[in-house]
């Protein structure tokens, strides 16, 4: 009987079929991992912008930020650093726990409908009566 040589159909197949598995799993990751790596930009960029936010509100006097929150339209600090989350939406909300404490909600929110995602910070600001620096 002569020796064989090369490989048999079915060993081909076979062979193929466990790299058609490892190239898709492969890929699989390669894509999972692009949507990971966006979302993780996305929000250091936006908690980036709430933490530039936090510094103006912290410079504002206990007493102006009733008027600051009423008079915003959106942020004060300048979030050209959100520029890739357009379209997105700022919030400033104010909740007033006693007559010396004011808690300060701020949140960004961009995506579409489908994905949407929101990113906030709260802050507590506290009348000390001294300086408008906590």
């Amino acid at each position: 009987m002569r020796a064989q040589r090369g490989f048999s159909l079915v060993e081909v197949l076979a062979a193929l079929f466990v790299l058609t598995i490892v190239v898709t799993t492969t890929l699989g990751m390669f894509v999972e991992r692009r949507k990971h790596m966006k979302n993780a930009n996305e929000t250091i960029l936006a908690y980036q912008g709430l933490a530039n936010e936090v510094e103006v509100w912290r410079h504002f006097s206990f007493g102006e930020l009733e008027k600051r929150a009423t008079d915003a339209d959106g942020f004060y600090a300048d979030m050209s650093i959100l520029q890739p989350l357009k379209p997105f939406k700022t919030t400033v909300e104010l909740k007033k726990t006693n007559a010396n404490t004011t808690n300060i909600h701020l949140m960004i929110a961009w995506g579409d409908a489908k994905a949407s995602r929101t990113a906030a910070i709260d802050v507590v600001r506290t009348n000390t009566g001294g300086s408008n620096l906590w």
